[in-house]
């Protein structure tokens, strides 16, 4: 029996599906794209050689983004601004 408050949600105690439990479309879908990895696999070094130096460099370049933290690219003004504070002074005066 599915018990659901006045807002449409599971009452406590009355959840779902339960935690870590996978849908039977995302299994289903996971087992193909695994079948077809496992085919990909057999000829994947081979297809990679037979890759133009430039395509080559291409799929380098785009793998190595998931292994390696992308760096922030940074911009640097270098002149300075017109209003630059130069020198601070400081006056101590002794009270009564």
């Amino acid at each position: 029996m599915v018990v659901k408050n006045e807002k449409g949600q599971f009452a406590k105690g009355h959840g779902g599906k339960p935690k870590g439990a996978v849908n039977k479309t995302t299994a289903a879908n996971k087992e193909r794209i695994e079948y077809v990895l496992r085919l990909i696999d057999d000829t994947l070094e081979e297809d990679i050689r037979k890759l133009k130096p430039k395509e080559r460099i291409e799929l380098w370049s785009t793998l190595q983004e998931f292994i390696r933290p992308k760096l922030q690219r940074m911009n640097l003004d270098i002149t300075p601004p017109e209003d630059k504070v130069t020198k601070i002074t400081f006056e101590v005066v002794k009270g009564n």
